[in-house]
């Protein structure tokens, strides 16, 4: 377990946001990562992952100062410091764990931080230094992670103390370009350099940060930026041997975020690869070659993807999700996104090809026998569709998507019973659905039942009043019961709201081509430019 301590002598500074990013980015690499947050008077740590919990903030009862009041009041030692965290997924490879300060909203906390002495604790209580060495051997032992990372409360005083020279292997220290954060974070760093001032006798290692520095691209401006750090590595008189630099950033400004990104991506804010370039300093002995380029791989792919999904053209598109598959086989989703664009491309397929790997990968995948069905269903294998939409019943009888399919299966075979069976299952679990009053009004119209035909569809533009079925359905109910006018109108809304699905069904419908020879219909059709297969 290593354990890093990240302290600034001032507030401010973005001290606990590098913290965040930093243990983002180690989740990232499927690292299992515990923070303690011992900034007591100022806790924010919970604050910082809210993504992670839904964009809501940790609900805090308990925490560091619970843990160490219950040793300095009763003299009793916690018996689990599990009993004092949280834990949250913070990627998809790990877990983060999380020892807060406590719930600094109750005054209860307030109570207990003013109550702990901690000199007495570090210098005149026997048990003193045990029991925080305990804390951190409860902590490997607990949770087992590859990484601690401690935020250290500011200024000079027993607790960063404690969080530096006893609990840290590593320290970061950030400061603001100011002759207060700078002649305080030179302080520390001399006090802790020196072996005789630490409280069991190591010097940790010192990694110094000057943070909220603004960036530009001027070459004046970068020859200013190497100028302040040759000034201050001079003043700080060889304590320091690098000076790290995370620029400002206008919308960190505005509302403190994780920012760390991917290496290569010129969108990225120039603070991101300032994390970046931390990070690698933090973790350079701890990750392997293979595991850098496995992550770069993933993060490339990563930004593919998202370069296929921003993308208007689909052949661009697929040149893109091509390159994310390449870099990363094993992800589901880019492979169905793949599969949905080989649909939209009329490349049925190869789309079931991508479901069929992503059936490999993931047996109990819903979402792939649902692309595989509805693809199997437009070229006509019929039975296959069955097959696939019965297999995801099997996992859940109640998928609706599922039932509808079959239900449109079932219409092929003139299975029309069936077919009205289906829709009816599927409005007994959702009264509200128009795809399922629709097809039911469907079936009805073929069994010559239009008046009842009609509630349904009406049912549905109460539902859904842009639905485009609907009004195609609407257009040929109209057809049989010969009401031309509205069968125009009708067919005319269908059209501008779906004119591929009703441009299929002018093709594929008889109702429709008893139309052919009418010249209303023919100019409706020239004008929303569908050309007839028999060439008319």
């Amino acid at each position: 377990m290593k354990t890093i301590t990240f302290y600034s002598y001032k507030g401010g500074v973005g001290r606990s946001l590098a913290l965040a990013n930093i243990a983002s980015r180690l989740a990232e690499f499927g690292r299992q990562v515990c923070l303690l947050d011992f900034d007591l008077e100022a806790p924010g740590l919970h604050y910082k992952f809210a993504t992670n919990l839904n964009n809501r903030g940790i609900e805090v009862s308990k925490g560091i100062v619970d843990y160490i009041y219950q040793f300095t009041n009763s003299g009793s030692l916690p018996e689990r410091i599990s009993d004092f965290s949280y834990s949250f997924l913070s990627s998809p490879k790990a877990y983060t764990t999380l020892i807060p300060a406590g719930d600094v909203n109750s005054s209860e906390y307030w109570k207990k931080l003013s109550s702990i002495n901690w000199y007495d604790l570090l210098y005149d209580n026997p048990s003193g230094l045990s029991f925080l060495l305990d804390l951190k051997e409860k902590i490997r032992k607990e949770f087992s992670p590859d990484f601690l990372l401690i935020d250290s409360r500011t200024g000079i005083s027993e607790m960063s103390g404690i969080t530096l020279s006893l609990l840290g292997d590593e320290v970061v220290i950030v400061a603001a370009n100011n002759r207060e954060n700078l002649e305080g974070s030179k302080k520390i760093i001399k006090s802790i350099s020196n072996p005789n001032n630490t409280i069991v006798g190591k010097v940790p290692k010192i990694t110094f940060v000057l943070s909220r520095i603004p960036f530009t691209d001027k070459p004046e401006d970068k020859t200013k930026e190497q100028n302040l750090i040759s000034k201050i590595k001079r003043e700080f008189g060889g304590l320091i041997d690098d000076i790290d630099i995370i620029h400002s950033d206008r919308d960190l400004e505005e509302n403190e975020q994780i920012k760390i990104g991917y290496e290569k991506d010129e969108s990225v804010a120039q603070i991101s690869r300032d994390y970046l370039k931390l990070f690698e300093k933090l973790t350079i002995d701890e990750l392997s070659p293979e595991e850098i380029t496995s992550f770069k791989n993933i993060k490339d792919s990563e930004r593919q993807y998202q370069k296929a999904i921003s993308e208007n053209s689909i052949q661009k598109k697929l040149t893109y999700i091509d390159k994310a598959i390449e870099l990363n086989s094993s992800n589901i989703e880019f492979i169905l996104y793949r599969a949905v664009t080989h649909e939209q491309l009329q490349e049925g397929r190869k789309a079931i090809e991508d479901c069929n790997s992503a059936i490999y990968l993931d047996t109990s995948n819903l979402l792939a026998y649902e692309i595989k069905a509805r693809n199997e269903f437009k070229l006509g294998d019929f039975a296959s569709a069955k097959n696939t939409f019965e297999r995801i019943l099997g996992f859940n009888k109640n998928r609706i998507s599922a039932i509808l399919g079959l239900a449109d299966v079932s219409t092929q075979y003139q299975e029309y019973d069936r077919a009205l069976s289906l829709y009816n299952e599927v409005i007994n679990l959702d009264a509200e659905n128009p795809i399922a009053y629709t097809g039911r009004a469907n079936i009805k119209v073929i069994m010559n039942n239009p008046l009842s035909a009609l509630e349904d569809v009406y049912h549905a533009l109460e539902v859904n009043s842009e639905y485009g079925p609907a009004f195609e359905t609407l257009a040929e109910i109209n057809a049989h019961i010969d009401n031309k006018n509205e069968f125009y109108l009708n067919l005319e809304k269908a059209l501008k709201l779906d004119l591929k699905m009703v441009d299929a069904s002018i093709k594929e419908k008889g109702i429709f081509k008893t139309f052919y020879n009418d010249k209303r219909f023919m100019k409706l059709i020239e004008k929303y430019n569908i050309h007839l297969e028999n060439g008319e």
